[in-house]
């Protein structure tokens, strides 16, 4: 058909050539102007504020939640609470600024360096000073601590840094003392520690993440990887150990905020689509399962990266061969080995600011 078509074209003559190649070329322009208008569609949809009709009605009591956990600097320790706020950014510590990931440290270039790059990251912690108020205290084996506050945005240089796929995020840097602290204690020369003073998320959408039906821009977090909140299942971490060859994970290893227990079914929390936590006001809604990396093999008790590529080796096998969640998502994700759902805070709930604590229950419903 496609040499017929070409051997017609060749026996018109000149005006009717131009006239078939203009009427071929505006179609291919209308068709073109319509896939980018749909596309434009979809992600003006994708990243909308949120939709209240959404909200499900029925909830089923699925577990409760076992540990929270406030990570002040990206891939850093985190701080165990036994109760916190919840906020667009993520869990804030109940009386004090501190939230989770609003810190970051950076090379010379601005882009964040992680656990999984410099494993002594791991003993490093933030945590909020008992005897100044609205003081850090940062703190690590092996070196005086060090008492710092909050960066004044009105005299402070405001810096430009990259986190995953944003090279535009914006920041302000904690001072030379700081910065000459981590980099004496990591060994590196040329880090420094950002804060994230912008009061909403300054991330942007991936391709893969438009194919997340409920996975919103707002979802986003400071300096998280993709989302505000991260809920891992102790049980998910119980059945992948029991088919590690070794040592076992821990919960340190995955990096949940909000780990749950009593789930009568390992990796269930990968296919919920709400979670309700205590009262009728706490939501958070699902993103997309959670795609682990290299992080997840860093002994935090040692500060070291072990070679054997576990636990993400045996929890990448199993996502291949296990039914764990549905695998379309799976796909998504690109099977890198799925370990807990990344969700966002479900704003029209009104749960800003309130309060959740370890023992709470947890409610969850599909959509």
């Amino acid at each position: 058909m496609a040499k017929e078509s070409l051997h017609k074209f060749a026996g018109m003559g000149q005006d009717s050539q131009i006239y078939y190649l203009t009427a071929f070329l505006a179609t291919a322009l209308l068709v073109g102007i319509g896939a980018w208008l749909f596309t434009s569609m979809k992600k003006k949809k994708s990243t909308s504020t949120q939709n209240t009709k959404v909200r499900p009605e029925k909830w089923c009591l699925v577990g409760k939640v076992a540990k929270l956990i406030v990570y002040p600097i990206k891939s850093c320790q985190g701080i165990v609470v036994e109760e916190a706020a919840v906020t667009r950014l993520g869990l804030k510590l109940r009386d004090h600024n501190i939230r989770d990931r609003d810190f970051m440290i950076v090379d010379k270039k601005g882009k964040s360096i992680t656990l999984d790059v410099m494993p002594a990251m791991s003993f490093i912690t933030l945590e909020p000073s008992l005897e100044k108020k609205n003081h850090l205290v940062m703190s690590a084996p092996g070196m005086d601590s060090i008492v710092f506050t909050y960066p004044d945005e009105d005299k402070s240089e405001e810096k430009i840094c990259r986190v995953m796929h944003d090279k535009n995020v914006k920041a302000l840097d904690c001072g030379d003392q700081v910065a000459e602290w981590i980099q004496t204690f990591l060994g590196k020369e040329e880090l420094r520690l950002f804060y994230h003073h912008v009061p909403e998320t300054q991330r942007t959408f991936e391709p893969y993440m438009f194919e997340c039906p409920l996975y919103e821009k707002t979802d986003m977090g400071a300096f998280q990887n993709e989302t505000s909140y991260l809920i891992v299942g102790q049980e998910s971490i119980d059945e992948l150990n029991a088919r590690l060859p070794e040592k076992k994970s821990s919960w340190r290893n995955w990096r949940p905020t909000i780990l749950i227990d009593n789930v009568l079914e390992p990796f269930a929390e990968i296919n919920w689509s709400f979670v309700k936590i205590g009262g009728e006001n706490v939501i958070l809604k699902a993103a997309i399962p959670c795609a682990r990396c290299g992080l997840t093999t860093v002994d935090q008790d040692t500060g070291t990266l072990p070679k054997d590529g576990e636990p993400l080796k045996t929890l990448r096998q199993m996502n291949k061969t296990d039914v764990i969640v549905d695998r379309k998502m799976a796909e998504v994700v690109k099977n890198r080995g799925i370990m807990g759902i990344r969700m966002g805070l479900y704003v029209p709930a009104g749960a800003e600011g309130s309060l959740i604590k370890v023992g709470d229950p947890i409610y969850a419903a599909l959509l």
